[in-house]
């Protein structure tokens, strides 16, 4: 597929990698690069500009917010999704208040990722397309 977009996905709860990669494998429009550590997370959020970024609240040494605000000071389109546990929602809010799209609280809403996806797949137009008019 031409023109795939963009996704980072910063993780580093194994159970969590495993169950979002899942996920993934039913959006081929995405071109996904991963890591668990934070200084390879800097690092391609400098040197890339991605469509959408997916990562947990807290990765040792660094924040989601962090990760938010690097990739919409990249490009100011991204789509940064938070990942949190339960205890962090709060935290979680006052990302989505500062610019994330939106978060999700794991373990039980790792399923709400997929809707999540769908929506900015067809609200940023990131979605795949059709073959040919219907």
């Amino acid at each position: 597929m031409e023109n795939k977009k963009s996704l980072l996905f910063i993780e580093e709860e194994g159970y969590v990698i495993d169950r979002v990669n899942e996920i993934l494998r039913n959006f081929p429009q995405f071109e996904v690069t991963g890591t668990s550590d934070a200084e390879q997370a800097r690092a391609l959020l400098e040197e890339n500009s991605y469509d959408v970024v997916i990562t947990d609240i807290y990765l040792r040494g660094a924040s989601g917010s962090e990760f938010s605000f690097k990739a919409r000071g990249k490009n100011k389109e991204t789509c940064v999704i938070i990942i949190t546990g339960l205890d962090n929602a709060d935290l979680a809010s006052k990302a989505v208040r500062e610019g994330a799209f939106d978060f999700v609280i794991r373990p039980p809403g790792l399923e709400r990722l997929t809707n999540i996806l769908k929506m900015v797949t067809l609200v940023r137009g990131l979605a795949v397309p059709e073959n040919g008019p219907n």
